[in-house]
């Protein structure tokens, strides 16, 4: 179910009717709020509602038993985790990756002048978000497993807590522990909760409607240009626009779902902070896709040993957390060259520890240019069917700039120059929005007041129902 959809519309004017009659009766409210989660996951595929219930079954299970189990039984309890992380990784891996494995070890093995081994390919449909519900199952067993948080007694919470349907298909990811608490306080209707879920709504659809689905409009049609000529500016500017395509959608997600879940009572972490104002790598990630980011932070990097060992170690580190998180964005060789291309960057600002240094103004915008044009380049391959369309796109995208005259300026006829404008007109409102932030960051303009919200809203819906095009699926939703 979509959240640009009617049916969506009705599911959540049942959830916020439930709020107000039975705010009071908190048992009531949470039943309702998790047979609501469950209505909006099997809406389309009802099947795999059964995964994401035997999911967080095995993980409530582990969790009680690991609250039970004293802390000198050390190897009891790594053989429970053991079995929680074996059965969601497992499930993960069957369903995102096994497939792309074995056509992988196919592809090898014909390299090598083997073609007699065929394999049979079995279609395996993914299920939807379980790259993010999984995650945020085996948070809370591992959170159990530290003693971070205590183990919860009821199913219903847990359960409630792994399938909460604003935030359940494309993030962002919750901990536990900021979560399972808010099922406990009483939610009186304030309007300034509302209010700020309205704004946040609004802004979401803006994001989504008006700008990803256009700038996904032209991406589309001429994404293929990129990968079989060098047009240098306009190759470039299909890559930037893709990169945008991403940010409006991911985070015009993230807000729709942190505003309705303030509509219901609950507050979500924010998952987007600005990240074209980065300067540095570092900054970069702490401002995109931030809960994935902390996840594996906290639950890769730092297990296996961080930054704290040797020098040759924390990058190791550092690159295995990069290229983790390219696959997981898909199962694709072109998310691991995308994870691969931002490893090179982070090893590299590490070596010169220009993210430990104060830096001029001019260092400042240096950093800004080498940030941007690195996330943006990276998008290369993040958008490409496959490895051999990521390597032409990246590699047409530096030719096109080394040859001069028309080609190297990418208007090779009008239709290109139109869809430039277009496309960079569309990125404008992002500009605007990033502009605002860094005034805050930099010069310490107070936060946008009700009044500025206020229009900046009205501005938006209004862009919405003018810009609003052929609709199209989060992307995110494939991962």
């Amino acid at each position: 179910m979509s959240f640009v959809s009617a049916s969506f519309a009705g599911l959540f004017f049942v959830a916020l009717c439930l709020r107000f009659l039975a705010w009071r009766r908190k048992e009531l409210y949470i039943s309702g709020l998790l047979f609501l989660s469950w209505v909006f996951y099997a809406w389309h595929l009802p099947q795999y509602l059964g995964l994401i219930l035997f999911s967080t079954a095995v993980d409530y299970v582990a969790a009680r038993m690991l609250g039970s189990t004293p802390k000198e039984k050390s190897s009891k309890r790594k053989a429970i985790l053991g079995v929680s992380l074996a059965v969601n990784l497992g499930l993960l891996g069957y369903f995102k990756y096994f497939t792309f494995l074995l056509t992988s070890a196919r592809d090898l093995v014909h390299h090598l002048g083997v073609d007699s081994w065929n394999p049979i390919i079995p279609e395996i449909l993914l299920p939807m978000g379980i790259s993010f519900y999984t995650f945020q199952s085996l948070s809370y067993t591992i959170d159990v497993y530290r003693g971070n948080i205590p183990a919860d007694r009821s199913f219903m919470r847990v359960a409630c807590y792994v399938s909460f349907f604003p935030q359940l298909v494309a993030g962002p990811i919750v901990r536990a522990s900021d979560f399972l608490y808010q099922l406990d306080r009483k939610r009186p209707a304030r309007l300034g909760a509302f209010l700020e879920g309205g704004y946040l709504i609004i802004r979401g659809f803006f994001l989504k409607v008006a700008l990803a689905d256009n700038l996904g409009l032209i991406v589309e049609r001429h994404w293929d240009v990129t990968a079989e000529s060098p047009q240098g500016l306009f190759n470039f500017s299909m890559i930037a626009f893709f990169s945008y395509q991403i940010f409006c959608d991911f985070a015009g997600y993230s807000d729709i779902a942190r505003g309705l879940a303030y509509m219901l009572g609950f507050r979500l972490p924010i998952n987007f902070n600005s990240p074209h104002i980065a300067t540095t790598f570092a900054d970069l990630w702490r401002r995109w896709h931030i809960s994935i980011s902390t996840w594996m932070r906290d639950y890769v990097y730092l297990p296996l040993g961080g930054s704290r060992k040797s020098y040759s170690r924390g990058t190791f580190n550092l690159v295995a957390v990069m290229l983790i998180s390219g696959l997981w964005h898909g199962a694709n060789w072109t998310f691991v060259m995308w994870g691969a291309i931002h490893a090179i960057a982070v090893m590299i600002e590490r070596f010169t520890g220009v993210a430990r240094r104060k830096r001029s103004a001019l260092g400042e915008v240096l950093g800004f240019i080498c940030v941007q044009f690195t996330w943006v380049y990276a998008c290369g391959p993040f958008g490409s069917k496959n490895l051999d369309q990521a390597v032409d796109v990246c590699i047409n995208c530096f030719r096109g700039f080394a040859q001069m005259g028309q080609e190297y300026l990418g208007v090779g006829g009008h239709e290109y120059m139109q869809l430039m404008i277009v496309g960079w007109a569309f990125t404008s409102p992002i500009w605007i929005m990033h502009g605002r932030e860094l005034l805050k960051v930099r010069f310490g303009v107070p936060r946008p007041s009700f009044t500025e919200k206020a229009l900046y809203a009205g501005v938006m819906l209004a862009a919405t129902f003018m810009l609003y095009t052929e609709s199209q699926a989060f992307i995110y939703f494939q991962f």
